[in-house]
C-alpha cells in the first residue's frame, strides 16, 4: 500500500499509521516530538482521522484514540499513513 504524509489527508479523510519516519540527520533534534508523537497514540495501525484544516491549511486538527490534536504541517510530515477504507468510520 502507498504511502502518504500524514499532513496530506483531506478533511473527513480516514487513515491507518504506518510509523514515524525522520531522516537521520534531524533524528536527534525531532527525537521529542517523535516520542510525543508516540506518547499521543501515533503508532502503527491505529486509525486517524483528518477532521478540520487551518485558515491557511496549516495546522490540521485530527482524531485519533479519542481525541483531537492539531499539529502543525511540518511535523505531520513524519507520520506516515495509507488511506483507509472508506467505509470505515471512526
Amino acid at each position: 500500500m502507498l504511502s502518504i504524509p500524514l499532513c496530506k489527508l483531506k478533511k473527513d479523510q480516514c487513515a491507518i499509521v504506518e510509523g514515524i519516519s525522520c531522516p537521520s540527520e534531524h533524528q536527534m533534534e525531532k527525537s521529542e516530538i517523535i516520542r510525543r508523537f508516540l506518547d499521543l497514540g501515533f503508532c502503527q495501525g491505529t486509525p486517524v482521522k483528518c477532521i478540520n484544516t487551518g485558515i491557511f491549511k496549516n495546522p490540521h486538527a485530527y482524531q485519533i484514540r479519542g481525541s483531537v490534536i492539531a499539529i502543525r504541517n511540518e511535523d505531520a510530515q513524519m507520520i506516515l499513513v495509507h488511506a483507509a477504507d472508506p467505509s470505515q468510520t471512526m
